[in-house]
């Protein structure tokens, strides 16, 4: 492909990825803006990858595959950016998926704004029974999507990058502010200073509040499911530490962020280990904070988050339930949302669903339903507010008149405090227990 034709360079880490590569290539391929080149950093891969990759490449001019045995994240990444013709770089990991109009959106943005990087929401997502299953996340607060931000400017609306692979960045901004990944060994976490210093350092800024990135989180090789590797997330933000005082930045702002951060971070990974890899991490954590503790004294009159304020004044032993806690929690949540996903996914194709409670618990149910969109008819509620508005681009109507014109539906009742007296009421109402589902 012409070089001056490519606007943008679509950076793929590979390493044995036969598995979901072909969908990952296919979404990337596909978009609506064309203008690309796609390199391929392939790590070495033993299994059916490399054949995957050539006969790509062998039907699209725009694939570059680079070979690199470097078993460093990092140091693939760093790789495609050194390598990148596009004025704009963009990543994607070779087991996730670009929506169509991803880099179409994200590029007309970033030239109408002339931003240093423009990135969007994501979506999580993952499979059952072979049927795709997901939900929306939002990266940002309300009031910063959707204009444009100069964070050198205007610290204190700083917000740390939480996936950097939703983003289009500028080439010329990475290279002239020297933003590189850490190419320590392996594959996890490496990212985390590229983020940060992508945030802090950008001049013009823009958020998008769409999803534009579909991000899978039910592959067994991930990095993020090996937890020998989690402890390195303490290095990782050592590394950031490091980085900041080379480079000399000292604003409060900034530093509350950075322990903002570390600490949200490590009570976030702790809740998904277990045994002596979560007493690991547990017990660095504590070295941590007696380490960082004038520090946390010295930027409290910012403000922590509760869950983070928790994890400094409170005891070990305090701190170490809460983790528990947390862990039980999403452990019990995530095996009632699959429980009921799993139902979902042995449906009669051709049935259509009527999803009855409008409030926390519908829109949830929405959101892990986006994949199966077209089967949901209408929504229902006994808020009689709500009925003949629209939510999420559904309608709702009055039970009575959902009934009558989906009879032969599934109602799902998505309502915490009142299901079993919807049930009944969907029952009065002429549906059979059968195609009743609680949410």
């Amino acid at each position: 492909m012409d070089n001056e034709k490519i606007k943008i360079s679509v950076i793929m880490t590979i390493h044995n990825a036969e598995k979901y590569i072909r969908e990952c290539m296919e979404s990337v391929l596909n978009q609506t803006f064309s203008e690309i080149e796609v390199l391929c950093i392939d790590g070495g891969s033993t299994d059916g990858t490399p054949h995957i990759l050539k006969e790509y490449a062998e039907r699209d001019l725009r694939i570059r595959i680079i070979n690199d045995a470097n078993t460093s994240y990092g140091h693939k990444v760093n790789r495609g950016i050194e390598e990148a013709v596009g004025e704009y770089i963009s990543v994607v990991e070779s087991d996730d998926m670009y929506e169509p109009y991803m880099l179409e959106k994200l590029y007309e943005t970033a030239e109408r704004h002339h931003t240093d990087f423009v990135n969007a929401d994501y979506t999580c997502f993952f499979d059952i029974n072979g049927q795709k299953f997901g939900y929306t996340v939002k990266m940002y607060p309300e009031e910063n999507y959707n204009c444009v931000i100069n964070y050198k400017e205007c610290p204190e609306r700083f917000g740390i990058i939480p996936r950097y692979w939703t983003g289009l960045f500028r080439k010329d901004y990475l290279v002239r502010e020297d933003i590189k990944m850490n190419e320590s060994p392996g594959a996890s976490y490496q990212d985390m200073s590229f983020r940060f210093l992508t945030s802090i350092l950008a001049e013009r800024a823009y958020h998008l509040d769409i999803p534009v990135y579909l991000y899978r989180i039910d592959n067994p090789e991930s990095s993020m499911y090996d937890s020998k590797k989690t402890i390195v997330i303490a290095e990782e933000h050592e590394f950031l530490r490091k980085v900041l005082l080379k480079r000399n930045i000292r604003n409060r702002f900034i530093w509350h962020n950075l322990y903002q951060w570390k600490y949200t971070d490590f009570r976030g990974n702790m809740r998904h280990l277990k045994g002596r890899y979560r007493e690991e991490l547990f017990d660095r954590y504590l070295e941590e904070l007696e380490k960082d503790r004038e520090d946390l004294a010295r930027y409290a009159e910012l403000g922590y988050s509760q869950w983070m304020a928790e994890m400094i004044t409170e005891s070990p032993e305090t701190v170490a339930r809460l983790i528990e806690g947390d862990a039980k929690a999403e452990k019990e949540r995530e095996q009632q949302q699959y429980q009921f996903l799993r139902k979902v996914s042995y449906w009669d194709k051709g049935k259509k669903a009527v999803v009855f409670g409008c409030g926390k618990r519908g829109g949830l149910l929405l959101e892990l339903l986006r994949f199966e969109e077209n089967r949901i008819c209408c929504l229902t509620d006994n808020s009689e507010t709500l009925w003949n508005t629209v939510k999420q681009g559904h309608k709702i109507l009055a039970p009575a008149d959902a009934v009558i014109q989906y009879s032969d539906a599934f109602y799902i009742v998505a309502n915490k405090f009142h299901a079993e007296e919807i049930v009944r009421q969907l029952r009065g109402l002429g549906i059979p227990e059968d195609r009743i589902y609680i949410f």
